[in-house]
């Protein structure tokens, strides 16, 4: 309503401004812009009674959305540079917990491979005696077969010399000796 005092009383002046330059005295204003103006003040007066309640609750409206949308930015702003602030520190504590994990896994590796070549050492010491033990059985074994195997030649032998050349005297008394020293070598 003060804003279109206002006007009305602008327009006016620069009426009045407009013929005073013109020298012709007093200003006479004719009847149809006064009727005008007339019916321009009560259209806005009614517009004004009207339409009042309606403008100022579209724009309270809008006020309040307004404030309601910039609190929701406010609250996802505020979230955001929350996240942003977890989300930095989760970087920070993996950036530092990297040269961590490397250094474990470089000490866990180290130790790993330390085991290794024990195991292996060891396994290689098992094998080493394993074989040591097998060839002295096998040694022994071939021995064992050799002597055999000469007794069984050495019978064979003197059964056929004693066959041809001995008399019954003589193969009683080889055979004798022989039993005796048999006996002389397995107690």
């Amino acid at each position: 309503m003060k804003t279109s005092i206002v006007l009305i009383l602008m327009l006016v002046a620069s009426c009045v401004y407009a013929s005073s330059e013109h020298g012709e005295g007093p200003i006479e204003i004719p009847r149809s812009v006064l009727y005008q103006t007339i019916n321009v003040l009560i259209l806005f007066g009614g517009l004004f009674y009207f339409l009042k309640s309606t403008v100022i609750k579209f724009y309270s409206d809008r006020k309040s959305s307004f404030l309601a949308a910039a609190e929701k930015s406010k609250s996802a702003r505020e979230q955001a540079e929350k996240q942003f602030v977890d989300i930095k520190h989760k970087i920070d504590q993996l950036e530092s917990s990297t040269d961590e994990s490397l250094s474990r896994a470089r000490a866990e590796a180290a130790d790993m491979r330390h085991a290794l070549a024990k195991e292996a050492q060891e396994m290689a010491k098992k094998i080493r005696h394993e074989a040591q033990e097998t060839a002295k059985i096998e040694i022994l074994k071939a021995q064992t077969h050799l002597k055999e195997q000469l007794l069984k030649d050495s019978l064979e032998a003197a059964k056929k010399i004693l066959s041809r050349d001995i008399s019954s005297a003589d193969h009683q008394n080889l055979q004798t000796e022989f039993v005796n020293k048999v006996q002389a070598v397995n107690p």
